[in-house]
């Protein structure tokens, strides 16, 4: 082969070579850009919210409590929130700001832990904080459950997005740089905010479509076949004590602060589920304490729905043992704004005392007749 051959086929590789890097770096190029654009789309549409509240004009469409709970708490103006489980995501925010003044947001956790909602207070003091302002009122659903609970949070253990939760730059690419953000949450976004109907008071609720009536709430009751022998009132002392120094923590960190604290309406089937698994006197016990407890600072108010006859013996207002209806949720709220149902630490003993009563007679008086019309569910064990 001669040397002008060999020159031509080392130049044809050369060229090959240069055409291939070219084509290389475009696609790189193209996909950086692309990158870059869908990035730039999440941050400024950000659909959790997690760099800003809405802009142009846009609603604040809240429907995913996990992944837009931390940003709405970062970045709303809001002066009061309304903390708890999922029994309180169907109220209105308007609701509350008729009655109390002011803009409401809510911070919800399914399960209401203590400790999660703890978490949640505090980033939106410390948020109100950074802007000079600060929270007025907080209206807290206080389940009876959550008091026996661990006194820890759970976010990272139940698979949250915890890029969402901490303040880490870096893993922000897991937000940013997400298919089904961009592809289902922006546009679901998008479409909700253009809707006339879309009401940003009803954040996170779920109520539409569900059957609240008897035979939903029997027909999610599995009841166990034998009872329980009752645990010792104090049996969950140790994660009441834990819990209620949290709150206590949070209570005593801002006395500016208004706290009002609400014992939930849960039903009457929910009290025969405790008796059957020896937990009623624990439930009573860790109530009355907490209560007497939070009652401590004068920046507390503390209230108890449990004992509204009419609302928690009649299972047509509830689709299982806990959730009640919308309804239940604006008689809550109007209920406080007009003082009713108010604990203090005159009545405390009376009112439950008057709790006991009841769940007392709804055993004498209903659960046989239930269970001679065989309505009950029983759980294998």
């Amino acid at each position: 082969m001669t040397r002008g051959s060999k020159n031509i086929k080392q130049n044809k590789k050369e060229k090959q070579h240069s055409v291939a890097g070219q084509f290389l770096k475009g696609m790189s190029a193209a996909a950086a850009g692309l990158a870059a654009v869908c990035m730039l789309a999440v941050y400024l549409l950000d659909p959790f919210y997690h760099y800003h509240k809405p802009w142009f004009g846009l609603k604040a469409v809240l429907n995913e409590k996990e992944y837009q709970v931390p940003g709405s708490l970062r970045n709303f103006d809001y002066d009061n929130v309304l903390v708890g489980s999922s029994v309180v995501e169907n109220n209105d925010n308007h609701w509350y700001d008729e009655a109390f003044g002011g803009t409401t947001i809510k911070a919800v956790r399914s399960y209401g832990g203590i400790a999660d909602l703890v978490w949640y207070l505090n980033l939106a003091f410390d948020s109100r904080q950074q802007k000079g302002q600060q929270v007025q009122k907080v209206f807290f659903n206080l389940d009876p459950s959550s008091l026996t609970q661990e006194a820890r949070t759970t976010f990272e253990a139940s698979g949250c997005p915890m890029y969402l939760y901490d303040r880490n730059p870096f893993n922000d690419v897991k937000y940013l740089l997400n298919k089904t953000v961009l592809l289902e949450k922006i546009p679901y976004m998008l479409a909700q905010s253009f809707s006339a109907d879309y009401n940003e008071g009803l954040s996170y609720n779920w109520a539409e479509g569900k059957d609240f009536s008897e035979n939903g709430v029997l027909e999610h009751y599995y009841r166990k076949k034998t009872e329980e022998a009752p645990l010792s009132p104090d049996a969950k002392k140790e994660e009441l004590e834990a819990n209620l120094e949290l709150l206590s923590q949070v209570i005593e960190a801002h006395p500016d602060t208004e706290f009002f604290f609400f014992l939930p309406p849960y039903s009457m089937i929910w009290w025969d589920d405790a008796s059957r698994n020896g937990l009623k006197e624990v439930y009573l016990y860790d109530e009355m304490q907490a209560a007497e407890r939070l009652l401590s600072y004068g920046n507390v108010r503390f209230f108890d729905f449990q004992n509204e006859e009419e609302i928690v013996t009649d299972l047509n207002r509830y689709m299982d043992t806990v959730h009640f209806d919308p309804g239940v949720n604006a008689e809550i709220c109007e209920a406080m704004a007009a003082g009713r149902n108010e604990v203090t630490r005159e009545n405390l003993a009376d009112v439950f005392a008057g709790t006991r009563r009841l769940t007392e007679r709804y055993e004498a008086e209903m659960i046989p007749k239930l269970e001679q019309e065989e309505r009950f569910l029983y759980a294998d064990e």
